[in-house]
């Protein structure tokens, strides 16, 4: 019996680009340049777009969308609306979306400090010098300035993807206000952003063993056993974390996991050092399962090698029976895979692996490496040609399902595709090809070389 898994549709996938990093949302206390709220950009077209930290600046509109920052001439806009509530793409998938505390560092604030960040560079010369006057004064107030000098470097080079250089400059600072339980929650984030489990775990021990930042040191850590399929470990986790206060986003994220365990209490699990496959045994036999293993094992080393980096986790992969999947998502029919930190796949019966099957796992795993390699922050037009053009997806469609896209306008194409993605089913489709034809088009153009350093 065929598969009941078509190749990835259009509006496959809708939540892939919504997974904004857990680490990410959770330094946005740290990052205070992005304002809270959801607000909705309406196009002259009609385009309704949920977006964050709106604003408007000579004759561009920027915002912050699942795919990052996106600027639109401001031409195409009709108006914004504006309001307090967090956008929907913010808190889905992810117990994150609050922020993180900033640190008990009163010297974030001494002039002293706040130079050490002229204008879009780091000054060496007064980092230096607060580093001299700590070490050689040692007061408490010098260590503090230091301390303080080095955590506006982390948020710095944090806002510009620097990541490891982030992290290392929140070690410094901790080598001047040791145990500091925010300093010790942003290094934990960072990790985390790295791919660094068992990293984070260790920087959230002292904090979980205090008094101050339990809330948010309890939802990070059971979003690292939730990111691991550890459920019952990321349940509990959650629940000390509402002991400690109540949140809506969290209660609903928790009562989803704890339905999404269920469904699994009974899955069968296959692995390896690259894949933690779990699925129903009533869907998928076992040796079938085992060729699914051996496949995604087989597209693991050609993503390694085309995107030049390999995730430091296992990827987990999850096959539901069709009605599992449909009641856990909330997704429609016509979704046949979902990437949201897992891999996630409607199956019915299956009898062997069927080449349909096979492309939407290879799209899903495209999708992987490219939030891997990006850290959760490529344009969704991007992820989706990419994920569409290694999964050997050419849309066969005429040309007039997406050619106004590329028609002469204001502004570039690319944004248009950006757009055409919170549009209705039309438009999202017609943004999903033309996101491969974007894609394929770069590919003979500059090659597998070209594509990785772009």
């Amino acid at each position: 019996m065929r598969a009941a898994v078509k190749r990835s549709n259009p509006i496959a996938c809708p939540r892939c680009r919504r997974l904004r990093s857990a680490a990410f949302l959770l330094a946005l206390g740290w990052l205070s340049a992005l304002s809270a709220a959801a607000d909705i950009i309406v196009l002259k077209s009609g385009t309704r777009i949920e977006a964050w930290g709106v604003e408007e600046r000579g004759d561009k509109v920027y915002y912050e969308g699942p795919a990052g920052q996106v600027a639109l001439p401001r031409r195409l806009v009709e108006r914004i609306e504006r309001s307090d509530a967090l956008p929907s793409w913010a808190t889905a998938g992810s117990q994150a979306a609050a922020e993180l505390p900033p640190p008990d560092l009163p010297a974030l604030g001494d002039p002293d400090v706040t130079a050490v960040i002229a204008g879009d560079k780091i000054d060496r010369e007064v980092l230096a010098r607060l580093e001299v006057e700590a070490e050689r004064n040692g007061s408490e107030a010098a260590r503090q300035r230091a301390a303080a000098a080095h955590v506006l470097i982390a948020q710095f080079l944090f806002s510009r993807g620097q990541v490891p250089a982030a992290g290392d400059a929140v070690r410094r600072a901790l080598s001047f206000a040791p145990q500091e339980p925010a300093l010790l929650l942003f290094l934990a984030v960072l990790e985390v952003e790295q791919q660094r489990y068992a990293a984070a775990l260790e920087h959230l021990r002292p904090v979980l063993n205090g008094s101050r930042y339990l809330f948010e040191a309890y939802r990070l850590e059971g979003w690292i056993h939730y990111q691991s399929e550890d459920m019952p470990r990321a349940i509990a986790a959650w629940k000390r974390a509402l002991a400690e206060r109540s949140d809506s986003e969290l209660e609903a994220l928790l009562a989803r996991t704890e339905r999404e365990a269920q469904a699994a209490e009974a899955f069968e699990q296959r692995g390896s050092g690259r894949f933690e496959l779990r699925f129903d045994g009533g869907e998928v036999p076992t040796r079938v399962a085992a060729g699914i293993l051996a496949a995604l094992e087989n597209m693991y080393g050609e993503m390694a090698s085309t995107f030049n980096v390999a995730p430091r986790q296992p990827i987990v992969v999850l096959l539901y029976a069709n009605q599992t999947f449909y009641e856990l998502t909330g997704l429609p029919a016509e979704v046949h895979g979902l990437f949201d930190g897992k891999i996630r796949v409607p199956v019915r019966g299956l009898v062997s692996l069927a080449p349909e099957l096979e492309r939407t796992l290879r799209h899903e795993l495209v999708h992987a490496f490219v939030f891997v390699k990006t850290r959760g922050h490529s344009p969704r037009w991007l992820q989706e040609g990419l994920a569409q053009w290694h999964a050997g997806q050419r849309p066969w469609v005429g040309l007039e399902t997406f050619r106004p896209l590329f028609e002469p306008r204001d502004g570039t194409s690319l944004v248009h595709i950006e757009v055409g993605f919170a549009g209705d089913a039309a438009q999202v489709m017609g943004s999903y090809y033309a996101s491969w034809l974007v894609v394929d088009t770069l590919e003979r153009r500059y090659g597998s070389a070209g594509m990785l350093r772009f």
